[in-house]
């Protein structure tokens, strides 16, 4: 297995747009989402450490109207491909 074969490190990998929605995203366009459900949504859905610290360090404590509201506070990458210089699918 060469180099670029080897599995990446969970931890090295940069969380994304598209993770952050796989664990949470459902909880959006019901009305505003508290911090801890945010919060408890990854943790149930088994979200890795990684994405947990980073909504646990950037989400604010008060419930978020939607997800231009979250982004404004998570700041990550679109997908893997904006990380690599690469043109986001659309």
């Amino acid at each position: 297995m060469g180099q670029d074969d080897r599995p990446a490190d969970p931890d090295r990998v940069p969380v994304t747009r598209v993770e952050v929605l796989d664990f949470v995203g459902e909880l959006f366009g019901h009305g505003p989402v508290p911090r801890a459900a945010l919060l408890a949504a990854a943790r149930a859905e088994d979200a890795r450490a990684r994405l947990y610290e980073v909504l646990d360090a950037a989400l604010p404590d008060r419930p978020l109207t939607g997800l231009d509201d979250l982004w404004r506070h998570v700041d990550v990458p679109e997908d893997l491909g904006a990380v690599r210089g690469l043109p986001s699918p659309r």
